[in-house]
């Protein structure tokens, strides 16, 4: 009975604690990049777009169709904007995880209190927080998941010879670049564990080598020519301060002063005397003769040296996995201290103290701050839903949107998903947005002054105050205060679709249509001037795929009377930027002509479609 109740215990304890360190991530609200993938499903009306949506690349390059495309379209269509399903699933991918991580560090360090020591220290991490309580870092759960599915098999493989093990590791392996690019190290942790315990058979793991060289050539052909410079690799020196960088994270205490009024020091003497212990465990053992803490710390540089050349977009999320290897390794010290004696326990037990009582503070407090910003997404997106039911024909203006609400939530455009669109920042609420030009920028949500002006004089805005974490309608307030602090200038930013900054149209536009307007042959409009030189006249727009029929359509630009030149637009999408002349820098407004070689008709003349015109 003692042994059973041992068993059960050494199973159910780890996601017990997990669970009890995480409780509130299952609470936790959409917030960031989940609306984006919220919306995917939204789009579907043929099997060809279900395909689309799969496999389409996104972002920079990425095709992740089960950990983002079909995991919210499919969670979306059967629960909408219910939470909690989404959550349940994240969290028994979790304790799944935990299971086969616990199997594996045993089985690998030939100790069950190996085994079950590395899922706590795995949990305990602060890397993690973003994976218990941020939908999108699911990918991480079940690449994660894959890669340890796959481990196992060709663990188990290698000790037994079954055939089974063997394809049970292809099929997982194989899945697992529907989870994330991160899968194309499996192979690399294949053959390092392979050279230390099996070499005899390290050419079995060449044939893996070949779907991730495949996934690695498509993902570099399919990433955009432009990509952002928080993306942007860099193979320099760089990469050994990044390492440290996610090394400190990795040991839980490199994020503490961010928490805590402590100095400096203390957490770099804990760093360096949990590096030290780490690395001399791993020499002591591998001088004895045991490879596992080896293969642990090759576990944590294979899978994190994918994220090393991305110095400008160092994540806490990114260590997901990588933790794996190190968490196993610390708990393989751990324990072999207590095998040590009595000082060796005492080592063991101040290390494991000093590791878990700096993680697991900050743990807490990340995933409570989290919850909190989740729910407040929640609620402004339920309150903008209750102001277009009050106000259907009305613009949203909302006021006093701080960073959190602001980067947290609309900047992911979150209220097409309850049916609300024309609602934007307040000019001045806007303007106390902390900057973060590597994720978005404060533009395309704000209505500009000119256009509040004349739709409070018009009657056609309402104005909700977002302060105190609920809506307040403020319109009386606001309006009084906005004719003296306001002032009506040109737009920098003219949406043509917008009624309210429709006077700043030619009387050439047709009527606004599903998002955009028709231009007929030709078309003007006004905007402010640039402030400096070498600022840039940007455009979004769509040509229809029948005005492509006949070859390119050529579009014909002037900004103040001067030629910008000619764009030629092949496909449907355009968006194009083109450098405004320096002679008219500091002009208060200039008129753009717009002119296209031909038109269609129906019933009408019909150009091409427009969104937004903006200098900058």
């Amino acid at each position: 009975m003692i042994a059973a109740l041992g068993r059960a215990a050494w199973w159910t304890v780890p996601p017990l604690f997990g669970l009890l360190l995480y409780w509130q991530g299952l609470n936790v609200w959409f917030q960031q990049d989940d609306f984006a993938w919220l919306g995917l499903s939204r789009h579907i009306e043929t099997f060809s777009d279900v395909w689309t949506m799969l496999f389409t690349p996104m972002a920079q390059g990425s095709v992740r169709p089960l950990s983002e495309r079909a995991f919210f379209s499919g969670f979306y269509e059967l629960f909408g904007l219910d939470p909690l399903p989404f959550r349940i699933a994240v969290f028994i991918t979790q304790a799944a995880n935990v299971a086969l991580l616990a199997a594996l560090a045993r089985r690998l360090g030939q100790s069950a209190a190996v085994g079950f020591l590395a899922p706590f220290f795995w949990l305990a991490n602060p890397a993690l927080v973003q994976l218990m309580t941020w939908t999108s870092v699911f990918n991480q759960a079940l690449c994660a998941f894959f890669l340890l599915t796959a481990f196992t098999c060709w663990v188990l493989y290698l000790d037994t010879n079954q055939r089974g093990y063997f394809w049970g590791q292809w099929a997982a392996f194989l899945l697992g670049f529907g989870a994330l690019e991160l899968n194309v190290t499996y192979p690399a942790l294949a053959l390092a564990y392979t050279i230390l315990f099996r070499r005899e058979r390290w050419r079995a793991t060449l044939p893996l080598f070949v779907p991730s060289l495949a996934y690695a050539v498509l993902h570099r052909i399919n990433a955009p020519a432009e990509i952002p410079a928080n993306y942007r690799m860099h193979f320099d020196t760089s990469i050994a301060a990044t390492l440290w960088q996610y090394w400190q994270m990795a040991l839980g205490v490199g994020r503490t002063p961010e928490y805590f009024a402590i100095p400096a020091w203390l957490p770099l003497t804990a760093t360096l005397v949990l590096t030290g212990a780490l690395l001399g465990f791993a020499l002591w053992s591998w001088r004895q003769g045991r490879r596992e803490p080896a293969f642990w710390l090759a576990w944590f540089a294979i899978t994190l040296a994918l994220y090393l050349p991305l110095r400008d977009h160092v994540s806490d999320y990114y260590l997901t996995v990588p933790l794996l290897g190190l968490s196993a390794l610390g708990a393989g010290a751990v324990a072999a201290g207590w095998r040590a004696g009595w000082s060796g326990r005492l080592a063991g037990l101040s290390l494991a103290v000093l590791y878990l009582g700096t993680a697991i503070p900050v743990t807490a407090i990340g995933v409570a701050w989290s919850h909190d910003r989740s729910r407040a997404c929640e609620w402004l997106v339920a309150g903008a839903a209750r102001g277009r039911d009050l106000h259907p024909d009305r613009t949203i203006l909302l006021t006093d949107v701080d960073d959190t609400l602001f980067w947290g939530c609309m900047i992911d455009s979150p209220f097409r998903l309850v049916n609300v669109s024309d609602i934007h920042l307040a000019p001045e609420a806007a303007a106390k947005i902390t900057p973060h030009p590597e994720i978005g920028d404060t533009g395309p949500f704000t209505l500009p002054a000119a256009a509040v002006l004349q739709g409070l004089d018009r009657g056609n805005v309402v104005v909700y105050s977002a302060a105190k974490r609920r809506l307040r309608n403020v319109t009386g307030t606001y309006e009084a205060e906005a004719r003296s602090k306001l002032k009506a200038d040109i737009p920098r930013r003219v949406d043509v679709a917008n009624p309210l900054l429709a006077s700043w149209l030619g009387p050439e536009w047709h009527p606004v249509d599903q998002g955009g307007r028709w231009m007929p042959h030709r078309a003007t409009l006004r905007i402010a001037g640039p402030r400096r030189t070498g600022e840039r006249l940007h455009v979004s727009g769509y040509c229809p795929p029948q005005q492509l029929e006949r070859g390119p359509l050529r579009l014909r630009i002037r900004a103040g009377g001067v030629p910008l030149g000619e764009a030629t637009l092949p496909e449907p999408t355009v968006e194009f930027a083109l450098t405004l002349p320096d002679k008219l820098t500091g002009e208060e407004a200039i008129e753009i002509e717009l002119e296209v070689d031909r038109t269609i008709s129906d019933g009408r003349e019909l150009g091409m479609v427009f969104g937004v015109f903006e200098v900058r």
